[in-house]
C-alpha cells in the first residue's frame, strides 16, 4: 500500500505501467514520465512518484508548484492546499522563512536541505540513537553567538538578534524526519512577535503565536 503526500495535479492520457494500489483503495500506475518545462529537462527524483489513473496522469503538486517557482503546503484543520509564489522582495531571512513553510518537508535528504538554507549554522548529536539535529540561524546580526545546543534564542529574536532559528531532526536513514521554526513578525506597534510552526514525525502539525 503507497501513502501519497500533498496531494495530485493534472490530467493527460497517456499509457503506463506497474500497478501499485494508493491508500483511499484508487487503483492507479506508476508512470515514468519525464518532464520539461520551457524547452529545459527537470527530473522529477525519488522524492515524487507520477500516476497514472483512468487514462490521466497525476503529478505531485509540490512538484509542480516548485517547478513553477512556487511552492505548496497543506493545513490539516482547514483541510487547504496553499499554493504561493516564491516572494520576489523582502529580506533574505524572510524568504528562508517562506522556504521553510513552502520548500522543507519530511523525508529530504542533507542535499536538498543545503540547496535551501546552506550549512547549518550548529550540528548536535544525539547520542542513544547517534542521529542529528541541524540549526538555522536566519538573518543573525554579525557576530552572533547562542551557545545552547537544543533550545530556541527566544530572547535573541525579541532583541533584534536574528529573524528566525529552524531546528531540523533527522532519522535513521538520513532524511528530515521533523522540524521547528521559530521565526519574527513585526506588529504595526513595533512589537516582534515570535511564532511557531512544527512538523512532527508522524506528519503533523503545529504551532502558534509564542507568549
Amino acid at each position: 500500500m503507497k501513502k501519497f503526500g500533498l496531494g495530485l495535479l493534472c490530467g493527460i492520457a497517456l499509457a503506463a505501467t506497474s500497478t501499485i494500489y494508493a491508500a483511499d483503495g484508487v487503483w492507479a500506475l506508476l508512470f515514468p514520465v519525464k518532464f520539461q518545462f520551457d524547452g529545459v529537462n527537470r527530473e522529477i527524483g525519488p522524492r515524487y512518484q507520477v500516476l497514472n489513473y483512468e487514462g490521466h496522469t497525476y503529478v505531485p503538486l509540490r512538484y509542480m508548484a516548485e517547478q513553477l517557482g512556487a511552492g505548496a503546503k497543506y493545513d490539516p484543520d482547514s483541510r487547504t492546499v496553499s499554493v504561493e509564489r516564491e516572494p520576489a522582495s523582502g529580506t533574505e531571512a524572510e524568504r528562508k522563512v517562506w522556504s521553510v513553510q513552502y520548500r522543507l518537508e519530511r523525508g529530504m535528504g542533507s542535499k536538498d536541505v543545503k540547496q535551501l538554507f546552506g550549512d547549518p549554522d550548529q550540528v548536535t548529536w544525539v547520542d542513544s540513537s547517534n542521529q542529528q539535529t541541524w540549526r538555522f540561524d536566519f538573518g543573525a546580526k554579525p557576530g552572533y553567538r547562542f551557545g545552547s545546543l537544543n533550545e530556541t534564542d527566544v530572547q535573541g529574536l525579541k532583541d533584534g538578534e536574528l529573524e528566525a532559528q529552524l531546528f531540523i531532526g533527522w532519522n535513521a536513514a538520513g532524511q528530515v524526519d521533523r522540524f521547528d521554526l521559530w521565526y519574527v513578525k513585526t506588529a504595526a506597534n513595533g512589537v516582534r512577535n515570535i511564532y511557531t510552526q512544527i512538523v512532527y514525525p508522524d506528519g503533523s502539525t503545529g504551532g502558534a503565536l509564542y507568549e
